[in-house]
């Protein structure tokens, strides 16, 4: 099979997206060394994020900006400047972030959908950025042969809102790295808790600056622990500043905690290694998620995990974590002061965490989806996951 991807998120972004394009594209080629790979970019690769290497794979960069693809392709839909002008013939096409380009009838085509939080959180989401996802992902799903989406949750969200039909979706959970892995180095954990100048017992969250991730409801709970004398020592959250990351910080100066809540910014993955190996707790209740790596990347680093009872949060951590409310700072806080107390529960979840994490690998996604376009390619349309229930 000639199997083009379009690889540009793995080039442009460092985490979310991009590293879902880069972990997954590279599985599949380790996996799969008999058929052909174009991977198409709008823009060069660089030394930090360079087209993977292979006789069976070529990059392949159109070289026209990202604005003005986006209004060809995905606003204009321009029909003469098909993606396989670019790619040559190809038989498979996959747009593995939310868009399908232009593309001739005789090529089938994958798409991948990560969450539709623009919907149903809108408050949550840049408005442009919705506009845009609203219009792409109904094109997408009207013209995508496949719709893979990361968990069963996105793939309800996706009928309820686009009706789209059952037999297209089928669910690939992303996976986590091998090397998140719990670091007992005492040398190295030292030296990363002294670069970020972090006290023990410590309460660790992971997550971009912005309003979906909640990260205000967890300082407001543990500011509640910290005037009840049962609060961690710190909050550390690791994470880049995203949209209206200032509230965030701003409520911090309002509760007078800058002693007791330290940013520290975009991390290293070897420093997110040690922090989640040294965290005695690690939060991440989020409003909505299409899938959540973090929660499992720290259950791969023996961190016990609380997160939300909410979209897909439940599904993919199962009974691995303690599951709150997200829109209640006390059930936050009282779930922080149960695991801080009990250290029965929280080497019962480390031990629970180990295993469960152990079914997402991102081999076991690579695996999925090349079944996925064998079958394609050989003619199957129903693509319905067999414990898929609506």
């Amino acid at each position: 099979m000639r199997i083009a991807i379009d690889y540009t998120a793995a080039i442009r972004q460092g985490a979310g997206i991009g590293a879902y394009v880069r972990s997954l594209v590279s599985a599949l080629l380790h996996q799969d060394q008999n058929n052909q790979y174009t991977l198409l970019t709008s823009g060069r690769p660089t030394a930090q994020r360079p087209f993977p290497q292979g006789e069976h794979v070529r990059g392949k960069a159109t070289l026209i900006p990202d604005r003005y693809l986006n209004i060809l392709w995905y606003r204009w839909r321009i029909p003469l400047l098909p993606a396989t002008l670019f790619t040559g013939p190809t038989d498979i096409y996959h747009g593995p972030d939310f868009a399908l380009p232009p593309l001739s009838r005789r090529t089938r085509t994958v798409v991948t959908i990560h969450d539709l939080a623009f919907l149903e959180h809108p408050e949550y989401a840049v408005p442009s950025l919705a506009a845009y996802l609203q219009k792409v992902v109904a094109d997408s799903v009207q013209r995508a042969d496949v719709i893979t989406t990361v968990s069963h949750e996105v793939s309800r969200t996706l009928i309820k809102h686009f009706q789209a039909p059952a037999e297209k979706l089928a669910t690939i959970p992303a996976g986590v790295a091998p090397y998140f892995r719990r670091e007992t180095n005492p040398m190295l954990l030292a030296a990363t808790r002294h670069k970020f100048s972090l006290k023990h017992p410590l309460l660790l969250a992971v997550g971009t600056l912005e309003p979906r991730k909640n990260h205000l409801g967890l300082i407001k709970a543990y500011h509640h622990l910290l005037q009840q004398k049962k609060a961690p020592a710190m909050l550390a959250i690791a994470g880049g500043k995203g949209w209206l990351y200032e509230e965030t910080q701003k409520l911090v100066s309002e509760l007078k905690l800058e002693k007791h809540v330290r940013f520290l910014g975009r991390v290293s993955d070897l420093e997110l290694i040690h922090l989640y190996s040294m965290a005695d707790i690690f939060a991440f209740p989020s409003y909505f998620e299409g899938f959540g790596i973090p929660p499992l990347e720290a259950m791969a680093c023996g961190a016990p995990v609380i997160t939300s009872n909410t979209s897909s949060l439940p599904e993919v951590v199962g009974d691995a974590a303690l599951l709150v409310d997200p829109h209640s700072v006390e059930e936050i806080a009282h779930a922080i002061d149960r695991l801080l107390q009990d250290e029965q529960l929280r080497q019962e979840l480390r031990t629970k965490g180990y295993q469960h994490v152990k079914h997402y690998t991102w081999e076991n996604s690579a695996r999925k989806l090349l079944s996925l376009y064998e079958r394609l390619a050989q003619g199957e349309t129903n693509f319905a996951d067999k414990d898929f229930g609506i």
